[in-house]
């Protein structure tokens, strides 16, 4: 056997060409993999051995998820070896403790407490860097230690942590639909692009003598794993860090437990941001499930407020009512038997009067959306929701998300009063993605773009593209500007906590009470709100979510400050420029 006289240095954050890295592994692996002892009889050993996974970047080149070469140390102890005697076992147990403890900094015979005695291999670490893997190999060698290997093998590296976990996903050990065992993506862009990414291993047979040694195997007929193909991804880290930050206040100042944000480009669909807090951490596959949530997809939520956007846009579209047309605002109405009220009828019993369009989304009136709903009638209504894809996935190329059918006109659970209760955002489902996408269409002329998260594949193949794809036009270009300008109103005269110096955005607010089984909750609420902006050119859209804000229950108390700070912190990054004179 050739002595491992390789001097290269394998760096995890500057890696050689993948090829390369591939060889020196799979010659590392031969040269350490096969000590002299393997249970007597057996003509050839196979070795599985991994490809390197693809990187995945952000859409600057910075890496997102990378494999790293580790180390670890095995035990084999084959029962035909020693007949299953226990006393040789602990001699040689105690032997292995003796050389290798100082080495490593831990107890051997501690560790393998826990060995079963079924088992013939156990790992005693992982995770050792070369240099110390290298040593470890030179005096197992030097002491003639049986049954003691330093294997090479691949760990998958997240270098920012939870910052990108719930987008990227991570990776586990296990067995695809056909049985075959080895690294899978779990979650995120690791799962969608699984097939991709992982390369493809190489099965190695090597011949060894009647006493388990390996024969002599030239080593240009080591055949090599394909490492994975990359991923670039449309997200960027440094507004997902912006993103991040602003929220994780957002929390600590609200009291909320829990939140959410997504920044997208309505004009393409890219998605820049996608951020859930708390986030798991990928770097520790062994704590997680193997469906880790992504609640910005996964997640379904009544939005409130916010869907009167969609109400708004239904009933200018369809000619019912214009900017300017006037309804008797009052405290409440009936509506299919059941009553619907405005937040505020405590302080305004009676209603706010005589309100025109704009000011029913400025002062977010339950009772004006109801109205809206009245006049579309439910078929004109809920065929609104369809186009803007309320109740249908996105098709965001993401696994897993959540989608709840839409209870409508027509359908044997429908009731009258599920119409009025959707025109303002209960009785009707959605995630964040979901949301941010249908408004959107206001943003982009009326257009709805699929959303997507991975703008570009390199393989060896050659390099491939997202193109921005267009879904439905959910409205026409001219409500969607009428609109704009109404949602600008909402930050100019009321949601002020939303306004961006320098910018004239669009937006509106949500604050969602939350069903249970006994009904809504009388306390707890979700504070949300979308925006975008300039409103002359949007050329971005912002979410924010809140569960649960204790401070206030209000999306304009809690959620538009976070809005605002976002905004004002990447549309200069982004290359918009603010205006001369700003609101």
């Amino acid at each position: 056997m050739k002595e491992p006289v390789s001097t290269l240095r394998l760096h995890p954050v500057a890696f050689p060409p993948a090829l390369l890295l591939g060889l020196v592994v799979i010659r590392l692996i031969y040269l350490t993999f096969y000590a002299p002892w393997d249970p007597p009889g057996v003509q050839s050993l196979e070795l599985r051995l991994e490809a390197q996974r693809g990187r995945i970047l952000d859409r600057r080149g910075a890496v997102l998820a990378m494999d790293a070469p580790r180390y670890q140390v095995v035990l084999e102890y084959p029962p035909i070896a020693y007949g299953g005697d226990p006393v040789r076992r602990a001699r040689w147990l105690q032997q292995v403790d003796e050389i290798l403890s100082p080495l490593l900094g831990l107890s051997v015979q501690e560790a393998t407490r826990s060995w079963p005695d079924t088992w013939w291999q156990f790992p005693v670490t992982r995770g050792i860097p070369e240099d110390l893997a290298r040593v470890v190999s030179q005096r197992i060698e030097e002491a003639g230690l049986r049954g003691v290997r330093v294997r090479p093998y691949w760990q998958r590296v997240y270098p920012d942590g939870p910052l990108l976990g719930p987008v990227v996903g991570f990776v586990f050990f296990g067995a695809d639909d056909l049985g075959v065992e080895g690294r899978r993506g779990a979650a995120g862009v690791e799962k969608a692009y699984d097939e991709l990414l992982r390369g493809k291993p190489v099965i190695l047979r090597v011949p060894v003598d009647a006493e388990g040694r390996p024969l002599p195997l030239q080593e240009e007929a080591l055949a090599q794993p394909e490492p994975g193909g990359e991923v670039v991804l449309t997200i960027d880290r440094t507004i997902q860090a912006i993103v991040a930050e602003e929220l994780a206040r957002g929390l600590q100042e609200s009291g909320a437990p829990r939140g959410d944000a997504v920044v997208l480009r309505p004009r393409t669909g890219e998605i820049l941001a996608m951020v859930s807090l708390p986030a798991f951490d990928p770097n520790s596959p062994e704590t997680l499930d193997r469906d880790a949530r992504n609640p910005v997809v996964q997640d379904l939520y009544e939005p409130g407020s916010v869907f009167k956007i969609l109400t708004m846009a239904a009933a200018l579209e369809n000619g019912v009512v214009q900017p300017e047309t006037r309804y008797l605002d009052q405290g409440c109405v009936e509506f299919g038997g059941a009553p619907i009220c405005n937040w505020d009828r405590d302080r305004y019993p009676g209603g706010r009067g005589w309100l025109d369009m704009t000011e029913l989304l400025i002062y977010s009136r339950n009772v004006g959306a109801a109205h809206l709903a009245r006049l579309l009638g439910p078929e004109r209504f809920y065929a609104a929701l369809h186009a803007f894809g309320i109740g249908e996935p996105t098709d965001v190329d993401l696994p897993y998300e959540a989608v709840m059918r839409v209870r409508a006109y027509g359908d044997p659970d429908w009731r009258e009063a599920d119409l009025g209760r959707q025109s303002f955002g209960q009785a009707v489902s959605v995630t964040p993605l979901q949301m941010a996408v249908a408004v959107s269409a206001v943003a982009n002329d009326g257009l709805i773009m699929r959303p997507f998260v991975v703008q570009e594949i390199r393989t060896a193949e050659g390099v491939r593209r997202t193109e921005p794809r267009i879904r439905r036009r959910a409205i026409s270009a001219q409500t969607a500007r009428t609109l704009r300008e109404m949602l600008a109103g909402v930050i100019e005269r009321e949601a002020v906590k939303a306004r961006v110096p320098g910018y004239r955005m669009a937006g509106k607010t949500g604050t969602a009470q939350i069903p249970t089984p006994l009904g809504y909750d009388p306390r707890d609420t979700i504070a949300s709100f979308v925006g975008f902006g300039p409103v002359e050119d949007p050329q971005v859209l912002i979410l924010v979510k809140l569960d649960r804000p204790r401070r206030s229950p209000w999306g304009s108390e809690e959620a538009a400050p976070v809005f605002a700070r976002i905004a004002a912190r990447i549309l200069p990054l982004l290359g918009i420029p603010p205006a001369a004179s700003g609101p």
